[in-house]
């Protein structure tokens, strides 16, 4: 039995809307997946328990909207909690200069893939956005203590897939503050210029951004977390905001 083309069309607008809004994060992901496959499911295997076609096309529509509605539930349910968890953050400054844009982070979890890591689910990923993210300086959003420092990880070069990687956070250093250690990760290859046991300024050089360890194009990763190195799995994450702003996805700092 051939699938109706009101079951298609509705099957794409759930994928649509998915999409669109950022829901494919796991439920996300499953709920297209779902949303397809029931809906082609329904449609052709309807005839053969006699159910009249005219059922057919409302109960692949009702199918939809619920899945559709199910996974956008989801969203702003971890989306609360992700900003109930947020209350009460590290004050941090912006650790560069220039103009940069939030490419990853925030309460949603469509728009920032660390939440399913418990020691980056409040960390950001910044790209550049009046020029070029390599090479660009990176300085210190926080006074403190270097806690932490690797270099001689190569750069990898620019990609569409995100490479793996045995130290996915590249060439880091990690800022030692009163409430937690501060990570500034995938930095440029031999820019670091700060050693462990440096104390440092708000503003003070650290590097330059790079595209060392798990990455796919060059950013600035940074979060905050409750030991000094990078443990991923084993940390626990810390929200951090700068210039007293929860960030979001796409938001900008100059």
């Amino acid at each position: 039995m051939p699938v109706s083309s009101l079951a298609v069309m509705a099957s794409l607008i759930a994928m649509a809307f998915l999409v669109r809004h950022s829901l494919v994060v796991r439920t996300g992901t499953r709920a297209i997946i779902a949303t397809v496959v029931i809906a082609i499911a329904v449609d052709a295997i309807g005839p053969l328990l006699r159910v009249p076609q005219a059922l057919l096309d409302p109960m692949v529509i009702l199918i939809c909207a619920v899945v559709t509605i199910g996974a956008g539930w989801v969203r702003m349910r971890a989306a609360r909690a992700w900003l109930a968890a947020a209350a009460d953050p590290i004050a941090l400054t912006a650790p560069f200069t220039g103009a940069w844009k939030v490419a990853s982070g925030g309460p949603n979890p469509g728009r920032n893939h660390h939440q399913a890591a418990c020691d980056q689910r409040f960390a950001y990923d910044f790209v550049r956005s009046d020029g070029p993210s390599l090479g660009a300086e990176i300085v210190a959003p926080v006074a403190g203590c270097i806690a932490a420092v690797r270099d001689g990880e190569p750069d990898q070069p620019a990609s569409w897939f995100v490479r793996e990687h045995p130290r996915p956070a590249g060439n880091y250093v990690s800022i030692e503050t009163a409430r937690g250690w501060i990570l500034l990760c995938h930095l440029q290859r031999d820019s670091i210029v700060v050693r462990e046991g440096d104390r440092v300024d708000i503003g003070t050089p650290i590097g330059r951004c790079g595209n060392s360890g798990r990455t796919s194009s060059p950013h600035l990763h940074i979060h905050a977390q409750d030991r000094p190195r990078p443990a991923i799995g084993e940390a626990r994450g810390l929200p951090i905001a700068f210039d007293g702003r929860i960030l979001r996805f796409a938001d900008r700092m100059r």
